[in-house]
């Protein structure tokens, strides 16, 4: 998912790797001409649209989808027109933690959206619901009462329940995958 990249240093001692160091990161793809619009990700954008003003999603369940990407467009819809908005009644966020903590869920419908320029924003989405923080501390779902709502709510008490932690203060572990390693991330 776009911005969702953790870095990881990697000590590598007899054929057996060793997690030194995780951080949040990113980088920046490469491409064959100039990118020209920096408003939407270079990747895994699921849908976007450009019209009153750029805004994009990227869901996990990308494979669930069909191939014209009528679930990601149908979330996308559903939180910019005529969205449910609730403050978060939290302290101001701090997305790498928040950004982190929602990964490391390894929920299969976390999402991730631009909803303006510069504005991001994390959550739960299906094909039938959705529901986001963004990084001002508004929540927007499709309604009230949206089951997406509902787990977004239990994922951020439970942020709140484990201290808002940092990204350095998880354990990784490197955990074998087919011809490499995957890296997992616990409290």
């Amino acid at each position: 998912m776009p911005n969702m990249t953790l870095v990881a240093k990697i000590h590598v001692t007899g054929g057996q790797p060793t997690v030194e160091e995780v951080f949040t990161g990113g980088y920046i793809e490469a491409t064959s001409s100039p990118k020209d619009n920096l408003d939407l990700p270079g990747r895994w954008v699921d849908w976007e649209n450009r019209i009153p003003d750029p805004s994009w999603i990227s869901v996990a369940w990308r494979g669930d989808d069909d191939h014209l990407h009528t679930g990601a467009r149908t979330a996308l819809d559903r939180l910019l027109k005529d969205a449910h908005t609730e403050p978060y009644a939290g302290a101001e966020i701090d997305l790498p933690s928040w950004r982190t903590f929602a990964a490391t869920r390894g929920d299969h419908h976390l999402t991730m959206a631009g909803l303006s320029p510069d504005l991001w924003a994390i959550g739960h989405t299906t094909t039938m619901t959705a529901a986001v923080l963004q990084q001002d501390g508004t929540i927007l779902a499709d309604a009230p009462h949206s089951p997406s709502l509902t787990v977004l709510r239990d994922w951020l008490k439970q942020w709140e329940e484990a201290g808002r932690p940092a990204p350095a203060t998880y354990t990784p572990a490197l955990v074998r995958a087919g011809d490499g390693w995957d890296l997992r991330l616990s409290r």
